[in-house]
């Protein structure tokens, strides 16, 4: 029985200490855009958004926010000025751009909370 542990012991050891084979690279630099409105926060679906590099140049993509409040752009690597205008009938709570950096693996998001009447 003791053999049986200790042989137990050795092989849980051995399979933590070891280097996962199939770990997964790194996931693409994403950018996601999150709008929502109210005290509740629910999401806002049809926000657009416009996602420019930080040092400046054209818009990389137009995004337009789902059902869930949310849209997400795949680039490169880098830092992202993300720029929305408020739909009608509804206002802005906080600056209309931020400023994200992507990474690969992290997925930084640019929130955006309006008041509708």
């Amino acid at each position: 029985m003791r053999r049986l542990l200790f042989t137990t012991s050795v092989l849980a050891a051995a399979v933590a200490a070891a280097p996962f084979a199939a770990a997964q690279p790194p996931a693409d630099p994403v950018v996601k855009v999150q709008a929502v409105f109210g005290p509740e926060q629910f999401p806002m679906a049809g926000v657009t958004a416009d996602v420019a590099p930080c040092a400046g140049g054209a818009s990389v993509a137009t995004l337009t926010t789902g059902n869930d409040g949310s849209a997400t752009y795949n680039g490169a690597i880098g830092c992202y000025k993300v720029q929305v205008s408020a739909p009608i009938g509804c206002s802005l709570d906080g600056d209309a751009a931020q400023q994200v950096t992507s990474l690969p693996g992290l997925t930084p998001t640019a929130l955006f909370r309006f008041r509708c009447a």
